[in-house]
């Protein structure tokens, strides 16, 4: 099993630093996040539905492509899903805490 130093990852999904690095303020840095992965989510909805269309209006005849594109975005939209519900099952649990 190969293990890659963690000084040799050049980057982290949804801009998340790595433990100890300061450079970036942790104020609003959830909400970012999260709107940064909204805004990637939509994006890719609204590619797949540009490709749907040039395919229906004859602009492109690759329905390889097209596949490709609504694969990713159905995909994207499954993750999107299981996060939310991710996050809302860790506030209910956080809620139910008793003090």
């Amino acid at each position: 099993m190969n293990v890659i130093p963690a000084g040799d990852i050049a980057s982290l999904p949804l801009g998340l630093v790595q433990a100890g690095d300061r450079s970036t303020p942790g104020v609003g840095g959830f909400s970012k996040i999260v709107q940064r992965f909204i805004d990637e989510t939509n994006t890719t909805q609204l590619q797949s539905d540009q490709s749907v269309e040039r395919l229906a209006t004859g602009q492109s005849d690759s329905v390889h492509e097209t596949m490709l594109a609504l694969t990713k975005a159905d995909l994207s939209l499954r993750v999107f899903m299981e996060v939310r519900n991710k996050v809302i099952d860790a506030y209910q649990e956080v809620m139910r805490m008793q003090l």
